[in-house]
């Protein structure tokens, strides 16, 4: 299947390590030229590199995605690099400290909303007006599950706000910039085993005195599918929604999670 964005200009945010990192390889595989946005010069290096072996087009460039100035600072990088502004941003950031209600207070909550939300405000900003003139672009935010059913293993509370917030972002979004050809989605994952997440998991089992691997074989139970996910199966959803097969989707929250929000709405 040819996705049509062979040529394509593709800014990823957070997309040098795990699920961001499969984003960007699988978009590369398909032609596009990535430029990967993330805070660790080496980590980004070495993801440019494996890209480059492989036969892909990417660049990098050490940047804070969380902020105004970082974000511009990408967007440059794009267009210093070839020449134009991306036509597919991925906004793709790391969710919120642990808080409980009684634990978060008004700055955590403002906090996790400039963390979560308005990232990708920022980043629609940046990239909209090129998208808008060439009347083409995709925008598909890497959320997480927890929008649509409230993490409850761990205390999450921000980010359980928040995640629904950019959500409600990337349909509205949506709803303006349909016209100029440009979608605007997001793409939520369950457990999906990175580096980052298995030892966050296994950390949070022993905090709670859970013996780690007993903890994960009842997670698992509780997923249809009966297992994490892989990057690369995540990476899938993201580039196809990226790609021009896809053109007509758009405003939705689709799930990567092998089964495990059961609801049917």
């Amino acid at each position: 299947m040819d996705f049509g964005i062979a040529g394509k200009i593709a800014l990823v945010s957070g997309g040098s390590r795990g699920m961001g990192r499969a984003v960007a390889e699988d978009l590369a595989a398909e032609g596009a030229r990535v430029v990967i946005a993330a805070r660790t010069q080496e980590t980004i290096d070495a993801a440019v590199a494996d890209i480059a072996a492989a036969g892909g087009e990417a660049c990098g460039i050490a940047a804070d995605m969380f902020t105004e100035a970082g974000v511009a600072q990408a967007v440059q990088h794009c267009r210093d690099r070839f020449g134009s502004a991306p036509d597919i941003a991925i906004a793709n950031v790391y969710g919120t400290a642990r808080y409980t209600f009684d634990e978060a207070d008004d700055d955590a909550f403002r906090g996790g909303y400039d963390q979560i939300v308005m990232s990708t405000v920022r980043l629609a900003r940046a990239v909209l007006p090129a998208m808008k003139e060439k009347r083409w672009g995709r925008i598909v935010t890497i959320g997480s599950f927890c929008a649509k059913k409230p993490h409850w293993h761990v205390p999450l509370i921000v980010d359980n706000v928040t995640r629904a917030g950019a959500v409600a972002l990337s349909k509205s979004l949506s709803n303006e910039v349909g016209r100029y050809g440009i979608t605007v989605n997001t793409v939520a994952p369950g457990f999906i085993d990175t580096e980052m997440a298995v030892d966050w998991m296994r950390s949070m089992a022993i905090e709670q005195g859970k013996n780690p691997d007993a903890d994960r074989a009842e997670r698992d139970a509780s997923i249809p599918i009966g297992r994490n996910g892989r990057p690369d199966e995540f990476a899938g959803a993201c580039v196809f929604l990226c790609s021009e097969r896809a053109s007509y989707i758009t405003g939705q929250l689709i799930m990567v999670d092998g089964g495990l929000v059961g609801s049917l709405f």
